[in-house]
C-alpha cells in the first residue's frame, strides 16, 4: 500500500526510515515545509517526497495517511486533508496527547474515512530528520485509540503494520492515555527543565556547572534539551492532566523533603527502589541470565545505529571527495585513526586485537562505500 507521512521529523522521519528498511513492499512518501526538503532528502527516508503543498498529488492514492506533525497542527491537517482522501483510507497521528484530537477527528473527515488515533512511546531530546533512526520504535509501545465503531480490518491493519514496525500496539482509551502519559512522558520533561533551571541559577554564583555535573546530573537533565516549539502543543492539549501529575509529584517531592531521615521516608524511598528495579532489566539488582540478555540485545542495537549514522557520514564524505576529485583512501588518516582508536579501546579495557580487526572492517567497508559514492 502507499503510505504518506506528513511531518517529517525525528518520529516521522524514523516511521519512514523503518518502512523502507523494514516493510520495503509499501511505498512511502513524505511531504514537509519547503525548507526541510532538502535535509529529508539527505536523509533518505522515502521513496517520493513533497512540500505541504503537494496533498493533491500524494493523498488520493494513499491507503494510510499519518501525520506526524507538532500536536497543536494535527486538527489544522485533517481539515487540509479532507478534500482528497480517498473512501476507506485511513488516518493516524503520532501525537502524544490523544482525548481533544479524539474527540474533533471524526466531524473533520469524510465518510468512509477511518481515524485512529495512535502515540509511538518512543523520540528523544534530538529533534529533526537528520535524528531519524529506523530502530526507534523496536521495542517500544505503541499506543493505539480506535473508536468503538473503528472496522476491525481498519484496526487490523494498524496493529499489524506498527508489529512490523518492531514496535509494541496497546490499544488504549484517549482519556486514559493522556493521563498516563502526563506522568510517565510529559511530567518527566517538566522535572528535566525544572533541574536544569535550577541548576542553572546555582551556577550563576560558581560557574562550575559544564565542569562539574556528573552522569547523574545529565542523565536527569537530558530531555531538558527538547525543542519547546514541540511541547507547546503538549502543554495545550493536555493542560489538566499535567496539572494532576504535577500537583502529585509536588505533594510526593513534599512528603520526601519533610520526612527526609525519618523511618517513614526511609519506607517510601525502599518501596520506591524495589519497584523501579522491576522496570529496569539493566538494574543490578536483577542480574538473572533473561536480563543480562536483554542488556546486551539494547546494546547491539544501540551499537548498530551508531554504525548507521557513521556510515551515512561516510557517505557524504564520499560525496564531498567526489565533487573535489580527492581519492577516496587516505593512509596516512587511516594509520592515524588505528592509532587512536587502539588508544580508546585500551582505555575501555577492551582486547587490542578486537579494536584492531573492527576498525580494519569498517574502514573497508567505509571505502568501498565511498568508492561507490563516488
Amino acid at each position: 500500500m502507499k503510505i504518506t507521512i506528513i511531518g517529517c521529523g525525528l518520529i516521522g522521519g524514523s516511521l519512514g526510515l523503518a518502512l523502507k528498511r523494514r516493510l520495503p513492499e509499501h511505498a512511502v512518501a513524505c511531504l514537509d515545509l519547503p525548507e526541510r526538503i532538502p535535509a529529508i532528502q539527505e536523509a533518505a527516508v522515502a521513496d517520493s517526497i513533497g512540500t505541504l503543498d503537494d496533498f493533491a498529488a500524494h493523498i488520493p492514492g494513499s491507503d494510510l495517511v499519518v501525520i506526524a506533525t507538532p500536536v497543536q497542527f494535527v486538527l489544522e491537517t485533517l481539515v487540509r486533508l479532507k478534500p482528497f482522501l480517498k473512501a476507506g483510507a485511513v488516518v493516524t497521528d503520532v501525537g502524544s496527547t490523544k482525548e481533544r484530537i479524539m474527540a474533533e477527528a471524526p466531524n473533520l473527515l469524510p465518510s468512509g474515512v477511518h481515524f485512529i488515533g495512535g502515540h509511538p512511546m518512543a523520540g528523544g531530546e534530538r529533534s529533526g530528520v537528520e535524528a531519524a533512526d529506523p530502530l526507534l520504535f523496536s521495542d517500544r509501545v505503541y499506543a493505539l485509540c480506535p473508536y468503538q465503531d473503528t472496522p476491525p480490518e481498519a484496526l487490523l491493519a494498524m496493529i499489524e503494520l506498527v508489529e512490523g514496525l518492531g514496535a509494541v500496539p496497546v490499544t488504549i482509551e484517549p482519556g486514559e492515555h493522556d493521563r498516563v502519559v502526563a506522568m510517565v512522558s510529559h511530567l518527566p520533561h517538566f522535572i528535566s527543565l525544572a533541574l536544569m533551571h535550577a541548576a542553572l541559577a546555582g551556577d550563576a554564583e560558581h560557574g562550575m556547572l559544564e565542569k562539574m555535573a556528573g552522569r547523574g546530573f545529565l542523565d536527569m537533565t537530558r530531555l531538558a534539551a527538547s525543542d519547546y516549539a514541540m511541547w507547546r502543543g503538549v502543554m495545550e492539549t493536555n493542560a489538566a492532566a499535567i496539572g494532576e501529575a504535577m500537583a502529585r509529584f509536588d505533594r510526593s517531592l513534599r512528603f520526601i523533603t519533610e520526612k527526609m531521615g525519618e523511618p517513614e521516608g526511609e519506607a517510601v524511598w525502599e518501596r520506591a527502589a524495589q519497584k523501579r528495579r522491576t522496570m529496569a532489566p539493566e538494574s543490578v539488582a536483577r542480574s538473572r541470565r533473561q536480563d543480562l540478555r536483554s542488556v546486551i540485545d539494547r546494546q547491539d542495537k544501540l551499537m548498530l545505529s551508531v554504525l548507521a549514522r557513521r556510515f551515512d557520514a561516510v557517505r557524504k564524505i564520499g560525496r564531498l571527495k567526489m565533487r573535489q576529485a580527492a581519492p577516496v583512501v587516505d593512509s596516512d588518516r587511516e594509520r592515524r585513526m588505528m592509532v587512536e582508536r587502539r588508544d580508546w579501546g585500551k582505555s575501555l579495557n577492551l582486547p587490542e586485537e578486537m579494536v584492531e580487526e573492527l576498525f580494519a572492517v569498517i574502514l573497508k567497508h567505509s571505502s568501498r562505500l565511498q568508492a561507490t559514492e563516488s
